[in-house]
């Protein structure tokens, strides 16, 4: 059971490394970038869903250059409202277990940008 747990672990860090795209040019980015082809294979989306996820990380992304856009004073604000409007759209479209795979994903894809922004 413990190896199965490690495996899981180790499978969900490389998908995250996967999914992450890395800051090339030093211009702050945006926190949660996702390669959707990726990501549909990682949740094995339907044709429906795909295209619906589609749309909803399209908006999630607009919503993400807004809050970057916004004063220092209301950044935090309008990024988190970005990502729970972003994670209530999702609870709509995918399975439970879709979801759950997706909140775990994003979690992890936030602490690995925490991480990385503390070493700088």
């Amino acid at each position: 059971m413990r190896r199965l747990g490690m495996a899981v672990a180790a499978v969900l860090l490389f998908a995250t490394m996967g999914f992450a795209r890395e800051n090339r040019n030093g211009i702050e980015k945006e926190p949660f970038t996702i390669n959707f082809e990726k990501l549909s294979n990682y949740l094995q989306l339907s044709a429906y869903q795909a295209n619906e996820v589609a749309d909803i990380n399209e908006y999630f992304m607009q919503m993400q250059a807004e809050s970057m856009r916004a004063s220092e004073k209301n950044r935090d604000k309008k990024l988190r409202n970005a990502v729970y409007g972003n994670l209530k759209l999702m609870k709509k479209v995918l399975t439970p277990d879709q979801y759950r795979k997706y909140v775990t994903l994003l979690n992890v894809t936030n602490n690995n940008n925490r991480i990385l922004n503390l070493d700088k």
